[in-house]
């Protein structure tokens, strides 16, 4: 039974949805529709804010949906835009954190009498007020993102160093850093840039910026960006000062070698090399190697800074050489005696020649000649007949010195008749 005529069983169900649809159509029965995401307009704000305080929304419930009757046409037209919220703050407020919520159809497509009913989602907006609060603080800029080849970020500095924010006391008390992010990818040249300002907790954790304002400032904070080029150059290192006693300055290390600098393309022109004097580097009296850190943005040119921060500290290794001993005989004939006394002689008796022992590296000792050493007896002091014991004033060449100090056995006899001829 359920095949025969089948065809024209078919047409008769379409036949029958197309006349219900009909009739459904010119009927235009009464029905609902929700509609959401409508937020609520507060109304009258200054009758808090007039009495220094402030409010902020709780639970987002200044976003209400609403169910609306009426006939199935009039629906079709409508959307959520064609709604409006309100909330007035002197009028409606409740318990003194309950704000009455009242909807009204405001599209111009149907007449108001259209609506049959609107219902709310929520009676009112729930509000928490608090004393206002206002207060300075210091604009940072957070740098992201790699410039462009061979260049840096020289400058970056916001349009205001400070800026006032005002808002709830518990939101402002809770404000520990004021940040603007500046995107400088591919950044080459000069620029002002458009930043976001961000706020930030204890903690570091973003604050919500909803019921704060900034002095002066709505959408962002432009941060003026001065374009640093880069320059690899030598690095020279200087040293001051002598090693203690029996030790002689060898070699001085130091890495890196060369530091990546940045500046404007004018000031790095004519830079070649970065010189540490040798007031930074002073080994007076040292008696080991030692290596000295040093930091080299002391040394910097006005304008010029490195290209990285982490090749500030220079390390400086100074070497050592302990210092040998040479003794070397200088015969008393090459003694240069000084200010003889009147009327008498100076005879050294059997002695050939005195010993004195120089001190050097290895190096110097082996170079060293005895042409080069003076040697002299001053005897300005000595005025009579006898035997003594004199120092000698040793000449050497600059690196040497004496282990220890060199004395002489000498006479002074005065001269006969003879010795006057």
């Amino acid at each position: 039974m359920l095949t025969d005529n089948l065809g024209l069983k078919l047409l008769s169900v379409i036949a029958a949805i197309m006349l219900w649809l009909i009739i459904v159509s010119i009927d235009d029965p009464v029905t609902y529709q929700d509609f959401s995401g409508i937020r609520v307009t507060m109304l009258n704000e200054d009758a808090v804010t007039d009495k220094d305080k402030v409010y902020r929304i709780e639970d987002n419930s200044d976003i209400i949906s609403v169910r609306v009757q009426a006939r199935r046409s009039i629906l079709e037209k409508l959307s959520s835009e064609d709604f409006t919220a309100t909330a007035d703050m002197e009028k409606n407020i409740k318990l003194d954190n309950l704000v009455g919520i009242e909807v009204s159809c405001s599209s111009r497509k149907v007449r108001s009498s259209d609506v049959l009913n609107i219902t709310k989602s929520r009676e009112n907006v729930v509000i928490r007020i608090e004393d206002a609060s206002s207060e300075q603080f210091n604009v940072l800029v957070n740098e992201i993102g790699q410039e462009g080849e061979g260049y840096m970020v020289g400058t970056a500095m916001p349009e205001q160093s400070l800026i006032q924010i005002s808002g709830p006391a518990s939101v402002i008390a809770e404000i520990r850093r004021v940040v603007v992010d500046l995107n400088k990818t591919g950044f080459t040249s000069d620029q002002v840039k458009n930043c976001e300002i961000k706020i930030y907790d204890n903690a570091n954790n973003p604050i919500d910026t909803t019921y704060l304002e900034y002095n002066g400032k709505t959408t962002g904070m432009n941060v003026h960006v001065t374009m640093f080029k880069k320059k690899t150059v030598r690095l020279r290192v200087d040293y001051t000062g002598t090693p203690g006693d029996g030790y002689s300055f060898q070699e001085l290390t130091f890495k890196p070698e060369t530091l990546e600098i940045a500046g404007t393309a004018e000031n790095i022109a004519d830079l070649r090399e970065i010189s540490i004097p040798g007031e930074a580097v002073n080994i007076e009296g040292i008696t080991e190697d030692t290596q000295i850190n040093v930091d080299v943005t002391k040394y910097l040119p006005e304008n010029i800074r490195l290209a990285d921060d982490k090749d500030a500290s220079v390390a400086v290794a100074v070497t050592l050489e302990k210092k040998q001993g040479k003794t070397i005989g200088i015969p008393v004939s090459e003694i240069e005696l000084r200010n003889i006394p009147k009327g008498f002689n100076v005879s050294f008796g059997d002695l050939d020649e005195v010993e004195i022992i120089v001190m050097g590296t290895s190096a110097q000792l082996a170079e060293l000649s005895e042409d080069v050493i003076n040697v002299s007896l001053e005897l300005e002091e000595y005025s009579k007949a006898g035997s003594y014991k004199g120092a000698l004033d040793v000449e050497l060449p600059q690196d040497y010195s004496l282990m220890e100090k060199a004395e002489v056995d000498f006479k002074l006899t005065k001269r006969t008749a003879a010795g006057k001829k």
